[in-house]
């Protein structure tokens, strides 16, 4: 490698790399930073969650090597893991535009290849989902490591290298399956030019794939016996992109409407993942055969909005990052020319055919046919800027070809030469920027996550603000009431949030989350009987509804019914083991209900999630039941070094002194008390002391 070119590789690195710790610095001020949503959040909330390493009880939905990713990094980083699954998303960033470079100089040249990484480095898109705690990063990663390793097991056709591409490959289909129309395409190629010699080498290369995937498919039929290969959202996701009501699936968003798409597969009787996925492989198909004029006419639509400039959201709006970057703002916009694809996209639609023209080599003919797979594996799906993204590096490839050819052309004077290419470049560059992102202020989807992640962060009057937004954008956007609803309770605004909650659950009366919030809005206002009623229809329809369990068994604690109320509360540790206020209300109940051991223990066990006083006083005051008056009052002066000012503390320690006839520490603590405020209890006891203090 000449010295010029470990030069260049370096710069690239460290341009791409500082680019990338600019947007991550930057990207912090973003509400979704520390506050994933949609697909993201499940991501993180599988990668949390405690249990077996194999997963849940039911086939992968989506694929599943990224979240055993994110499991080792919050396992390795639990303090920081939001910034340090950004950091390995930046080194795979990285590496990438170092692959884009190493692919493009070895199908086009040296000077090819620096335009090629250059063009990653700032590819704006990029480095957006690099930000996201998406998939995104990783299957760019992969699929680019599999061409170069491609390519060399192609140069070398030794069986070990075969076999490191194979188990690469197997990777990069654990992270997006799309790749495996590639892995065919591939394989016929080598085996149509190679007859001789390919067999071999495809053995190689084919069963470590198997390998990976097979563990995969092996669990998932462990739990159903219907074959999940590898994920079991394929079959809806393929008729979210192929039927007749195309433009109202693709921008499902998740909600009520999305919900009674995915039950339609169930309600039809079909109870596991692979059944149900192939229901919906089944509508699509029966659409594309009973329609294909209909069916071809969509196609033409897709393949449109796949080449056009426009960065197509699937969860989240792409462009409302750039309200916190000024990197980002930069580096993507839609302003007339869409940047980057809307240069990137006719760049290398051009470089594609100018690829053609020239003498036939293998790096030229692997990137010609990735681009060519990948795009239409993700066409016959749908076309959003997420699933496109894997296949944009090997674009930029062909777009820093198509530029290099512009540049020969000028330095040579060749103007007729350049005039042609400008020609057609020109129709591409308006083809491709017809459309354009819809915008951001219009975006409810946008405004309704915002209102979660304020809701998340207990910011409740700017979760309304945006709630109310969103409302006003999509007056049936159930979810986006609910959370209004959530928000105004915590504002204790609560003839608004019971007006709220009804309106959304007489739009959506399945929803369970939104008899709870009824259920908890009557508990504040004191109207048991209402809150009664709802709570008891989520447990006759979900008895297995933690969130219900809880607060149902908080109604029965008021009540006095001790020992059902304690039987509530147990079950409700399901929904949260971890939760000090869970274990602490337990053991209230079951102290009420005469199981002193049994409330002992889950103060000690609420006590070992948080160190509150809550905990420590009623551990002290079970010890003082039971007359072990030094552990009580161990307990109590520790409370006291939590929350000095502390009441039922200063009540509970004055009892001890007045117990043991230190009558004036006891008034004199209890006096304390009452300068601070009303406090009955510590009245009565001072009124005790005092009549002792004044018996002979």
């Amino acid at each position: 490698m000449a010295r010029s070119t470990r030069f260049f590789i370096c710069a690239l690195l460290l341009v791409a790399l500082a680019l990338r710790l600019g947007y991550l610095w930057e990207h912090r001020a973003s509400p979704f930073f520390d506050a994933p949503v949609v697909d993201a959040q499940t991501f993180l909330n599988q990668a949390l969650a405690s249990g077996p390493f194999w997963g849940g009880d039911e086939p992968y939905w989506q694929s599943p090597l990224y979240v055993y990713l994110l499991t080792f990094v919050c396992w390795l980083l639990p303090a920081s893991y939001f910034v340090g699954i950004r950091l390995v998303h930046v080194g795979f960033g990285v590496l990438s535009c170092l692959l884009v470079h190493a692919l493009a100089r070895h199908a086009f040249g040296e000077q090819v290849g620096r335009i090629a990484g250059i063009m990653a480095a700032l590819c704006g898109s990029l480095l957006y989902f690099e930000g996201e705690l998406l998939a995104v990063p990783v299957e760019v990663f992969l699929n680019l490591l599999l061409l170069y390793s491609l390519l060399i097991a192609w140069r070398s056709n030794h069986g070990r290298y075969w076999v490191l591409t194979g188990l690469i490959a197997g990777l990069a289909a654990l992270t997006r399956p799309n790749i495996l129309l590639f892995i065919a395409a591939f394989c016929a190629w080598v085996l149509w030019h190679r007859r001789t010699s390919a067999y071999r080498s495809l053995f190689s290369f084919i069963v470590p794939i198997a390998l990976i995937i097979l563990p995969v498919t092996y669990r998932n039929w462990t739990i159903e016996s219907d074959l999940v290969f590898i994920s079991s959202n394929a079959g809806v996701n393929f008729y979210i992109g192929n039927n007749a009501d195309y433009e109202r699936t693709v921008s499902l968003r998740p909600g009520m409407q999305w919900e009674t798409m995915i039950a339609e597969a169930e309600n039809s009787g079909h109870k596991t993942a692979a059944a149900q996925s192939t229901f919906f492989l089944g509508k699509a198909l029966n659409y594309i055969t009973t329609q294909p004029l209909d069916y071809l006419a969509l196609l033409g639509k897709k393949i449109f909005h796949f080449w056009s400039g426009p960065e197509i959201k699937r969860n989240q709006d792409i462009y409302y990052a750039r309200q916190h970057s000024q990197i980002l703002s930069l580096l993507l916009w839609d302003w007339y020319v869409s940047i980057p694809f809307g240069l990137i996209g006719p760049l290398s639609l051009l470089g594609l055919g100018l690829s053609m023209r020239g003498k036939w080599t293998p790096p030229i003919a692997l990137l010609r046919l990735y681009a060519l797979a990948y795009t239409a594996s993700v066409i016959l799906f749908f076309p959003v800027a997420r699933y496109r993204m894997p296949v944009v590096p090997v674009l930029i490839a062909f777009a820093a070809f198509a530029t290099f050819q512009f540049y020969l052309g000028v330095r040579r004077r060749a103007y007729i030469r350049t005039t042609v290419l400008a020609l057609p470049l020109g129709g591409l560059l308006v083809l491709c920027n017809l459309a354009e992102a819809a915008p951001t202020e219009e975006d409810a989807q946008l405004y309704f996550d915002l209102g979660e992640v304020h809701l998340r962060k207990q910011d409740y009057a700017l979760s309304a603000r945006y709630s109310r937004r969103a409302l006003e954008l999509d007056p049936e956007y159930n979810y986006a009431r609910h959370n209004l609803a959530v928000a105004y309770f915590h504002q204790e605004h609560h003839e608004e949030s019971e007006r709220e909650a009804l309106q959304t659950l007489a739009e959506n009366p399945r929803r369970t989350d939104t008899r709870v919030l009824l259920g908890r809005i009557y508990l504040a206002t004191n109207k048991p009987q209402q809150a009664a009623a709802h709570l008891r229809h989520v447990l006759e329809r979900n008895p297995e509804s933690g969130m219900a369990h809880y607060y149902y068994g908080r109604l029965l604690y008021r009540q006095g019914h001790y020992a059902e109320a304690a039987t509530h509360l147990q079950q409700a540790l399901s929904w949260q083991p971890q939760d000090f206020w869970l274990h602490y209300e337990l053991g209230r109940a079951l102290q009420q209900a005469g199981q002193a051991e049994a409330a002992l223990s889950q103060y000690h066990q609420a006590l070992s999630l948080a160190r509150r006083p809550e905990a420590l006083n009623a551990i002290g005051a079970l010890h003082l039941l039971a007359g072990r008056t030094q552990a009580a009052r161990m307990h109590f002066l520790q409370a006291l070094d939590l929350a000095p000012d502390n009441p039922e503390v200063h009540v509970n320690l004055a009892l001890i002194e007045l117990e043991n006839g230190n009558h004036a520490a006891a008034i004199d603590r209890l006096r304390q008390v009452l300068a601070r405020g009303p406090f009955p209890h510590a009245q009565r006891l001072l009124d005790e002391a005092y009549r002792r203090l004044e018996s002979p």
